[in-house]
C-alpha cells in the first residue's frame, strides 16, 4: 500500500504497488447476501473499468479483505455512501459490477482519474472513456452527448439539486478565477484547493473535500457526494454568482 506521504490528498482507493488479497476471497463476478451467491449479471464486456479493477482487486468485484476498501475498484465506505452507492448495497462489494461502475463514474465526474492514482494510469482511464462505458452492458454509450459546447456561463443562479453538472463546474471555475468551460481540469482543481486552503496538487481527494466541506457548511466526512454538492451550489449562489 502507499503511505500517506505518497498521496497526501488520497482519493477513493488505497491501491499501491501491489494490492494484497486475503485468502478465501469470493470469486469475481458474484456477491454474497444472506449466505447466497448471486451472479452480478452486469458489464460482461472488457472495458477500461475492467482494467482498473484488474489493477485494484485482480478483477474481483465482490472482494472484501477487511482493509476498509470494497469491491472491484476498491471504494472506501465513505466514498461509496457519499456518492449514493447505498441505494444499491451497504458496501460496494455487495453491489453488482454494473452498480459499482455506475457509482465509479459519479466519482470520476468529481475527482477525475486521480481517484485511482496508480491504477487509472495503468488502465488508461480518462474522464471521456470512463464515462463512455455503459455500466450494465459494457458497451459504449450513445455518442450524442460526447461533444458539447463549453459552458462559459452558469446562466445565473445554480439549481440546488446536488448534481455536479457543467454549470456547477463553471461556478467552481468562476470562484477560482479560472476560464469557464464546465469541465474541471488540473488547474481548475488547484484553484479550488487554494480557495479552500488545501494543498494545490490538482487531485480532489478526502483532504481537499474536507476543506471544501468546512468552507461550504457540509458534513465533514471527506466524501464528495450529493450533500456536499448541494451545499457548494448554495455557497456559490450566495457568494460567487
Amino acid at each position: 500500500m502507499f503511505s500517506s506521504n505518497d498521496f497526501p490528498d488520497q482519493p477513493v482507493s488505497r491501491r499501491g504497488r501491489r494490492l494484497r488479497i486475503a485468502g478465501g476471497a469470493v470469486v469475481a463476478g458474484s456477491l454474497v447476501a444472506g449466505g447466497l451467491v448471486v451472479a452480478s449479471g452486469a458489464g460482461a464486456a472488457d472495458t477500461v473499468w475492467d482494467r482498473v479493477a484488474a489493477c485494484e482487486s485482480t478483477g474481483n468485484w465482490s472482494i472484501n479483505t477487511g482493509n476498509g476498501y470494497y469491491g472491484g475498484v476498491q471504494f472506501s465506505f465513505q466514498t461509496w455512501k457519499g456518492f449514493g452507492g447505498q441505494k444499491y448495497a451497504y458496501t460496494a462489494d455487495r453491489a453488482t459490477k454494473g452498480q459499482q461502475i455506475e457509482i465509479a463514474q459519479e466519482v470520476l465526474k468529481v475527482q477525475g482519474p486521480g481517484a485511482w492514482p496508480v491504477c487509472s494510469r495503468r488502465a488508461g482511464l480518462t474522464v471521456a472513456n470512463g464515462l463512455a462505458v455503459d455500466p450494465y452492458t459494457g458497451g459504449e454509450r450513445p455518442s450524442r452527448g460526447d461533444v458539447r459546447p463549453p459552458v462559459t456561463s452558469t446562466g445565473g443562479k445554480l439549481v440546488v439539486d446536488g448534481i455536479q453538472g457543467p454549470k456547477t463546474n463553471a461556478g467552481i471555475e468562476k470562484w477560482g478565477g479560472r476560464p469557464m468551460n464546465g469541465h474541471l481540469d488540473s488547474a481548475d482543481k488547484q484553484a479550488l484547493q487554494r480557495k479552500v486552503g488545501s494543498s494545490p496538487d490538482g487531485v480532489i481527494g478526502p483532504m481537499t473535500t474536507k476543506a471544501l466541506q468546512r468552507k461550504v457548511g457540509a458534513d465533514v466526512d471527506g466524501a464528495w457526494g450529493p450533500q456536499t454538492t448541494t451545499r457548494l451550489q448554495s455557497f456559490l449562489n450566495n457568494n460567487v454568482l
